[in-house]
């Protein structure tokens, strides 16, 4: 048997090679859980900011009815509805697509919230009465008040699952 040498060198070579391989190997899953994390979170900034604009239409609008100053913001004046509206689409789109990023106990929350909102608004609608009269004053009012009474504990249960879902 013949016994061969290997040169230093190709060892030295080898074994940087293969170092440089594992440390890709590191660096590209770290980039991939960082790249995650940071999907996930804007996923919640974006469910969490709807909730938001939705407490603030409902807040506003009751306030308006109910002739009680408020801040003054321009959500629930003019495009309140809109925003109401978008921030809807957000959390029907979050509900639909966010399985891919987000807890599943999120994704219940949403589902409960969409349906609690969605009989809310049946309720309010089939409400009979007149335009500008007093009685349309405290039917929105009373809208407005159960749709804050549904987002609520929504935001608060949301916010908890998120802080558990990024650490």
């Amino acid at each position: 048997m013949i016994a061969m040498e290997i040169p230093s060198w190709f060892i030295s070579f080898c074994t940087t090679l293969l170092a440089a391989f594992f440390g890709y190997l590191i660096a590209v899953k770290k980039f991939k859980k960082e790249k995650l994390w940071q999907e996930k979170y804007e996923s919640y900034q974006a469910v969490l900011s709807a909730l938001e604009a939705m407490l603030l239409w409902a807040n506003e609008t009751y306030c308006r009815e109910k002739m009680i100053p408020t801040k003054g913001t321009h959500a629930a004046v003019g495009d309140g509805k809109q925003s109401f509206s978008e921030a809807r689409r957000v959390i029907a789109k979050t509900t639909c697509i966010g399985k891919l990023l987000l807890c599943q106990e999120v994704i219940d929350e949403l589902d409960i919230l969409e349906t609690e909102l969605w009989n809310e608004n049946f309720r309010a609608d089939e409400q009979n009465y007149y335009p500008n009269t007093f009685e349309e004053s405290e039917a929105i009012s009373e809208h407005a008040k159960n749709i804050e009474k549904i987002v609520q504990p929504r935001l608060e249960k949301i916010i908890e699952l998120a802080k558990k879902d990024l650490q």
